[in-house]
């Protein structure tokens, strides 16, 4: 009997979605490695993973520069024709076919840049695109690729758009995702729900607004022993004071597999 797939859903804003710029080895194929597509259908993990916004940064075969809509993009080098878009997702799944050599990991992505926690809630607009429905699709995604395997993990990075704006109760919206996310995908409290906090250069850029996203990932870790953190304090940004820069999202996937691991014991 064929196994199921070991799936990872990929969630929050565009820190996971990725906006690091890619080298050779984030487009090698892993051969059992892979990533559903919009459509339903399964093609190798090669960056970008999350194709959430046409990014400044790439380019079309023609060499022609493609502009992007995300409000954060429009302001960062172009990086020398090189394809934007490396989170921490294929990371951590590299690691775990690396684990699992026998099985297949299959990717989900759903993160959407800029997106505030409302994005995130059943029937939630994306903040910059009327036509994205952020949660409803990541679900729509998800129940596609659980016909042929089992979720594993949620990757979950999000919180500076909200930081930034203040939004009250950010913990309260938060657990209401995360419960969400566990009741329509019926996740059991097997699957753990791995956060990042906030990295210090964001805190350099809006001071201590991040305390409202760190703060309310510490209630939900304290009440919920399913619900991990990680650690980004330490990591650099790509120039632009916002996203991780490709060697940070390496080390982000790592330290979200390293979380994975150690709550699984696998």
């Amino acid at each position: 009997m064929k196994m199921e797939k070991l799936l990872v859903l990929l969630a929050g804003q565009s820190n996971m979605a990725g906006r690091g710029y890619a080298g050779p080895d984030d487009l090698t194929v892993i051969p059992n490695l892979l990533m559903i597509r919009p459509d339903g259908k399964w093609q190798p993990a090669v960056e970008p993973i999350t194709k959430d916004r046409p990014f400044v940064g790439t380019f079309s075969a023609s060499g022609q520069k493609i502009v992007g809509r995300d409000p954060f993009e429009t302001v960062l080098p172009e990086g020398d024709q090189k394809v934007c878009g490396v989170g921490p997702g294929r990371t951590f799944g590299r690691l775990l076919a690396e684990a699992e050599p026998e099985r297949i990991v299959g990717l989900i992505p759903g993160a959407v840049g800029g997106t505030s926690i409302a994005a995130w809630m059943p029937g939630g607009v994306d903040d910059w695109d009327a036509n994205n429905h952020p949660y409803d699709d990541a679900v729509r995604k998800a129940r596609e690729a659980q016909k042929s395997g089992k979720i594993v993990a949620v990757l979950w990075h999000q919180g500076e758009n909200d930081a930034k704006k203040q939004t009250p109760d950010y913990a309260g919206k938060l657990r209401s995702v995360v419960r969400n996310f566990r009741n329509d995908l019926q996740l059991g409290p097997e699957v753990p729900f791995i956060a990042g906090d906030l990295a210090s250069f964001y805190r350099a850029e809006i001071g201590d607004h991040v305390d409202i996203v760190d703060h309310a990932l510490e209630i939900l870790a304290a009440e919920d022993p399913s619900f991990l953190i990680v650690h980004t304090k330490d990591l650099n940004h790509r120039g632009d004071g916002l996203h991780y820069d490709t060697a940070s999202q390496h080390e982000l996937g790592k330290r979200y597999f390293e979380a994975w691991r150690k709550f699984t014991g696998r």
